[in-house]
């Protein structure tokens, strides 16, 4: 049952896609072999001069010689020199970096091919204050939104007598994730990070001098992947390129490993192609475009000395920022929307999202996010009660069972229907049982009739975490108050 839909949306920073193109040749009788295009495209390239037919050859070869990996990065390697030589930088790095990323034996031509790449990080100052939270609103490029991310940095405890910052997002746009890298202040490299997805999974991670120690979630053994070199953990990222020496025409690589999935590391280029200022919920800034190769993906950060993820576009999903706050270890999250003309208080490090595209008509959707991404759904609905039906609209107790007998997998606990109050006014609450996807749930609704209004509250989780996620939800139904 999802009393508050939730979008099944796969949402992710850093996703990587290669396609190859296939060369288009005349029939033969006796086709070419992986060798002999090769030759073909060297004799193109440098003989003739004819980088076209060179460049297609070698997509070729690279396609076709899946069993020669020798051979396949020979030619992705001319590939990236012909691209130079048409004087497409943007093509001949993104060609290195799949030379790099594909071929990771090919030590000899990788070496080569990291001289044509651009150069190491430089990192300036930190950019934030200790507890800035940075909130953005996640929508599709219909403009319906799908869901919210929340940026954080705090300082935490020192290691070994040197600085400590936390950095990660927790993070909803259909799935949920949360994640967070304790990294060196000075560095910025990663000491250990933390990564949850409703739809991946879950692992720790430890990042020793020469070997990354990957503990999964439900796995006994650790994965172990050695490190050649200096990388970031992909959940860091975004810090990390607030600290870039950000200008036009800048340029750098990325070395960024995701601890989700092959754990391996992706080398990818960052360039900051142009200025524009752009107006979002949070106000006006004038930013610095980023794009990252490879991925394909470009933000938005602002020109000023806080470097802000202003926005972002990544394939068919965009983000723009809607609030910065900054707030020490433990304090509450206040929520008011003067518009609708409500106010809660939720638990620390609690996400509170409303959704402004997209809902029903007369339906207002604001989400809750627990901590650590346990909720299945979390949330309430304000209805326009002239909206439900004129059953609904005789009691709350009505409107609880005519959506029950639409969902005939809900069993409600016999024992747990009650009355519940809600800023002085009485409503009805029960705990249902229910399965989803072959996983059992537990979740925990109040419904509030108004003469205009109505709330629907609702926590959905795991029976094993439903316990302590609903105390907390109950201290968010307390502080509830309409103005």
């Amino acid at each position: 049952m999802k009393t508050i839909t939730a979008l099944r949306t796969v949402f992710g920073i850093f996703v990587v896609g290669v396609a190859a193109a296939i060369y288009a040749q005349t029939p033969q009788t006796t086709p070419e072999s992986p060798s002999e295009l090769l030759e073909k495209g060297i004799y193109n390239q440098d003989t003739k001069g004819d980088l076209d037919s060179a460049i297609t050859i070698y997509q070729e070869v690279v396609a076709e010689a899946s069993s020669n990996q020798s051979l396949a990065a020979q030619a992705q390697f001319r590939l990236g020199q012909c691209y130079l030589k048409k004087n497409q930088p943007t093509d001949a790095t993104a060609a290195f970096e799949k030379l790099v990323h594909d071929f990771p034996n090919e030590k000899a031509l990788i070496a080569e091919a990291r001289e044509y790449l651009p150069g190491n990080i430089t990192l300036e100052p930190v950019p934030w204050v200790d507890g800035e939270r940075m909130q953005l609103n996640i929508a599709l490029a219909s403009g319906m939104d799908i869901g919210t991310g929340e940026y954080r940095a705090d300082l935490v405890a020192p290691v070994n007598g040197r600085q400590v910052w936390r950095v990660g997002c927790r993070m909803m746009a259909g799935p949920q994730s949360v994640s967070s890298v304790d990294v060196d202040a000075e560095t910025f490299r990663p000491l250990t990070s933390h990564w949850k997805h409703s739809l991946l999974g879950e692992v720790n991670a430890t990042y020793n001098p020469d070997e990354l120690v990957i503990q999964r979630v439900g796995k006994a053994q650790p994965d172990k992947v050695p490190l050649d070199g200096a990388v970031y953990d992909n959940e860091e990222a975004m810090h990390l390129m607030r600290r870039l020496p950000l200008q036009v025409g800048y340029k750098t690589m990325l070395p960024v490993l995701p601890t989700l999935g092959a754990a391996t590391t992706l080398s990818i280029s960052l360039e900051v192609r142009g200025r524009e200022t752009v107006q979002v919920p949070a106000g006006k800034f004038d930013c610095f475009i980023v794009h990252l190769g490879l991925v394909n993906q470009d933000f938005w950060f602002s020109a000023d000395a806080h470097h802000y993820l202003v926005k972002f576009e990544a394939g068919p999903v965009n983000a723009q920022l809607t609030s910065v706050a900054q707030r020490k270890p433990g304090d509450a999250v206040n929520f008011h929307d003067d518009e609708l003309g409500i106010s809660f208080t939720a638990p620390a490090d609690w996400v509170v999202w409303r959704a402004r595209n997209g809902q029903p008509a007369k339906q207002v959707l604001i989400r809750m996010l627990d901590p650590g991404a346990d909720t299945a759904d979390g949330g309430m609905r304000l209805f326009a009660t002239d909206s439900l039906s004129a059953a609904a609209q005789q009691s709350a107790r009505a409107w609880s069972e005519e959506d029950l007998a639409k969902n005939k997998n809900v069993k409600v606990r016999s024992d747990s229907w009650k009355n519940y109050t809600i800023d002085g006014r009485t409503g009805v609450a029960y705990t249902a049982d229910y399965t989803e996807g072959g996983k059992p749930l537990v979740q925990f609704l109040v419904r509030v009739l108004g003469a205009k209004e109505s709330e629907l509250f609702v926590i959905t989780s795991s029976p094993e975490k439903f316990d302590a996620l609903k105390a907390q939800f109950d201290s968010i139904l307390v502080s509830y108050r309409t103005h």
